[in-house]
């Protein structure tokens, strides 16, 4: 039988942990809010200390990139080492992965009923991947099938910088370029993205779960944000496709995405997904999914622990 796995997924919002075993959660999923703790390590210290024994192994996923088992994360600026962890809470070992890649890995392992097509495409078996997801930033990464075996590729896509595909949207980008030097992926194609939006629009700040339910609820201006974002989004995700090749599918995560799913599967992202000129047909035949499931990364981890594993 498959060792159990302490499991976290670390954002820049929230972090959420877990005991895996055998591809199943094997206990409730606790949620902390960040904002409240001045790092991780207290908010493992709070998890271990409802639990009746420790794993003997943990697997983080983080959003930032990972360097010798250590992270600096981006949009909070906690710094983790695994190495440390493992000392400090008496782990064997800790394994710190990229919240994304986390992700790739997590695609092997959804069905059916953990996604939500949007469009049309078919996936090509054994095919390339490209994940991405917007939420406190925009996470992207890839899965890459070669000589028998499966590859994540954990990058900071996010941070490339964002083509207009109209004059609202040039606008929109050289205003935050005015303001901020460069305007990646990330600057509008996130929560905080999804605020900067509506402020240009009306003039008002709100919270991009604010702006997500006026939306749902049928204002103007909220409309008009999420319609924006996703016509960007498209861009950016037939942008993914087109480099990896991802004839595998094109999945997006995150928690944004879900809460609008209406909206979203009813905007202008397929169109403008599939509005790549000579290279129309070939992203046409690309399918782009939204993950409904809970909680995918806990999958990818303990899936990318049982491919470690298996490695030595």
């Amino acid at each position: 039988m498959a060792a159990e796995l302490l499991v976290a997924d670390i954002g820049g919002t929230g972090s959420r942990l877990a005991l895996m075993q055998g591809g199943k959660t094997i206990s409730t999923p606790v949620i902390y809010a960040n904002h409240e703790y001045h790092s991780f390590e207290p908010i493992l210290e709070d998890f271990i200390a409802g639990l009746d024994h420790l794993p003997t192994y943990a697997a983080l996923a983080v959003a930032g990139p990972v360097r010798n088992s250590s992270v600096c994360m981006t949009n909070l600026g906690w710094e983790l080492s695994g190495k440390e962890l493992a000392q400090d809470f008496g782990f064997e070992r800790v394994e710190l992965v990229n919240d994304f890649e986390a992700l790739a890995w997590s695609t092997l392992t959804l069905g059916e009923k953990d996604l939500l097509q949007v469009g049309g495409g078919v996936a090509v078996p054994l095919a390339t991947r490209g994940i991405l997801g917007p939420g406190t930033g925009l996470g992207v990464s890839g899965l890459i099938h070669n000589a028998g075996t499966w590859s994540a590729i954990a990058g900071e896509g996010g941070h490339v910088t964002l083509a207009a595909g109209s004059n609202k949207e040039a606008t929109l980008i050289e205003q935050v370029c005015l303001e901020f030097g460069h305007c990646s992926a990330e600057r509008l194609l996130s929560g905080p993205g999804l605020a900067t939006i509506y402020k240009y629009l009306a003039a008002s700040q709100l919270s991009p779960e604010a702006i997500t339910q006026r939306a749902i609820a049928g204002e103007t201006a909220a409309l008009e944000t999420v319609e924006l974002f996703s016509s960007m989004l498209g861009t950016v995700a037939s942008d993914l496709a087109l480099t990896f090749g991802a004839k595998g599918g094109i999945y997006m995560a995150g928690g944004i995405l879900p809460a609008i799913s209406e909206l979203f599967g009813n905007s202008s992202f397929r169109d403008r997904f599939e509005a790549k000129g000579r290279l129309s047909e070939y992203v046409a035949a690309i399918p782009t999914y939204v993950i409904t499931s809970a909680y995918p990364g806990f999958r990818g981890l303990e899936l990318y622990m049982r491919n470690l594993a298996a490695s030595k």
